[in-house]
């Protein structure tokens, strides 16, 4: 590869949309595992505070910062068929592990992608599934996450920079302590939540 950005443009763009999303889902999974349950108890007063005043807001954000990483995600698949280097065809970005460029970290962020899509796409569907099935799905998200963690220190060509694997390691380290404190104070626990969280720790030393 050159150094003329003009050549790489559809590479650039996929690079810089995929970092996108993976702050958005990171602010989403944040903010998420802090509204509700008594992990909010045990925030600091402020933030406790704010998000219990408008508790509405707040959840909208939630929903609207998981949507948006999804059209980044999206967005971060298809500037990737221009790639000169990787030169990915359709059915390898849709189908887990069959693009030849490193097919295991590319194949799990597809699968995280297809993941976080239905579970983002769930939120329209809360009354018609019941809030109590709706919460038990939306704990999958974790798991997305997860695997989205995975696939950016592994797939992307900045994976290894400590510009970026420093924070991204420290936003899982932050989820899993976020995550861990949401189960032991009581919040509903299930044992792939317990799963989850051991994942993203282990995510977090690799």
């Amino acid at each position: 590869m050159t150094n003329d950005p003009n050549q790489h443009l559809w590479w650039l763009a996929s690079r810089a949309s995929g970092i996108v999303a993976m702050l958005l889902l990171t602010a989403a999974v944040l903010l998420g595992l802090m509204l509700g349950g008594k992990l909010s108890q045990r925030l600091p007063k402020g933030l406790a505070r704010l998000l219990g005043a408008e508790p509405r807001l707040v959840s909208k954000a939630h929903e609207q910062l998981s949507i948006a990483a999804l059209i980044a995600t999206g967005v971060h698949g298809v500037t990737l068929l221009g790639d000169a280097y990787i030169h990915p065809t359709l059915s390898q970005i849709a189908i887990p592990f069959t693009i030849e460029y490193r097919p295991m970290a590319t194949g799990i962020g597809i699968v995280a992608g297809y993941i976080a899509t239905a579970l983002g796409l769930s939120f329209y569907a809360r009354q018609r599934i019941g809030t109590q099935t709706w919460r038990k799905i939306h704990r999958f998200t974790l798991v997305a996450y997860g695997m989205a963690v995975i696939h950016t220190i592994t797939a992307g060509t900045d994976g290894a920079s400590a510009w970026l694997r420093t924070p991204m390691l420290a936003s899982a380290a932050l989820v899993t302590v976020l995550t861990l404190t949401r189960i032991a104070s009581g919040s509903p626990a299930t044992a792939t939540a317990r799963a989850t969280a051991s994942g993203v720790e282990r995510a977090a030393r690799t």
